[in-house]
């Protein structure tokens, strides 16, 4: 089972681990975290300081505008098959009427 951390958390730990006050090792056993994850927070936090680690289950401000509109996108889309239906379904029902 996967250990989920807070912003907070990852930010300290990397700060203890980039600053030499703590080695990979330690933060691994306080953590109970894979080495890898302690690298890839690090080198998150190096490529954007402002927006890494969001926690768990948080995306970045713009992953999370992609995500919505993503969304928005699906649901759109649902809503032009719904309408196409319909107008087919009217059209056919519009031609009996008129017979």
């Amino acid at each position: 089972m996967a250990n989920y951390y807070d912003r907070e958390t990852k930010l300290a730990y990397v700060e203890q681990y980039t600053s030499g006050k703590m080695t990979a090792k330690e933060v691994m056993r306080e953590l109970g975290c894979s080495k890898s994850a302690l690298y890839s927070w690090v080198s998150k936090f190096t490529e954007d300081p402002e927006h890494a680690l969001p926690g768990s289950g948080r995306m970045k401000p713009d992953e999370q505008y992609v995500r919505n509109l993503e969304k928005e996108n699906r649901e759109l889309k649902n809503e032009v098959e719904f309408l196409k239906k319909a107008a087919a379904y009217f059209a056919v029902d519009q031609r009996k009427s008129t017979r």
